[in-house]
């Protein structure tokens, strides 16, 4: 779950810097673009935790989540 982790903790952080720049910049592009960033964040972190249930359950990898 490397892999999948580190792609959803880097958006996670394109979130904060977008978010972040609207607020110091008083414009509504950054932060939406930071919405935008946060539903692809939410979208992994679904993705991740499901491959994580799922592998469980199993007992062998249903959804793929990089190398480990």
């Amino acid at each position: 779950m490397g892999a999948a982790l580190f792609v959803t903790f880097s958006v996670l952080l394109a979130v904060f810097v977008f978010l972040a720049l609207g607020a110091l910049l008083e414009q509504t592009g950054p932060t939406r673009g930071g919405g935008y960033f946060g539903l692809a964040a939410a979208a992994g972190a679904w993705y991740t935790s499901a491959a994580g249930v799922l592998s469980t359950t199993f007992g062998r990898v249903v959804l793929p989540t990089g190398p480990r």
